[in-house]
């Protein structure tokens, strides 16, 4: 079952068990794509905090390779995500900003 618009959007020679590529009619709402990738993060990193009851279960190798694989993920997504999510925020106060001067400059006349 692919479900991928292309072959060439997926990594060449990768085997993909769980991740589904489904075309979408529409374009997804950035802010709700945003919010469930968070609720993902959250719910995987609480999954592998309970792994390790306690900190004396989680050795110095167990430790660096969780630091080496969360920065990863900031780097990846969160670091993307999170500039996207400021460009949005910025065109918006912009936007709000401009309507306010505008407001604000037609009382005065």
């Amino acid at each position: 079952m692919n479900f991928a618009a292309s072959e060439s959007d997926l990594l060449p020679g990768e085997e993909y068990t769980y991740l589904l590529t489904p075309s979408l009619p529409f374009d997804p709402d950035f802010f709700e794509t945003f919010a469930t990738l968070c609720d993902v993060l959250i719910d995987s990193y609480r999954r592998f905090l309970a792994l390790m009851p306690t900190p004396r279960e989680c050795s110095a190798p167990v430790a660096e390779l969780f630091a080496k694989a969360d920065a990863k993920v900031r780097k990846i997504i969160v670091q993307n995500i999170v500039k996207d999510f400021e460009e949005h925020s910025k065109a918006h106060i912009r936007s709000e900003v401009a309507n306010i001067g505008k407001v604000v400059l037609s009382g005065l006349m």
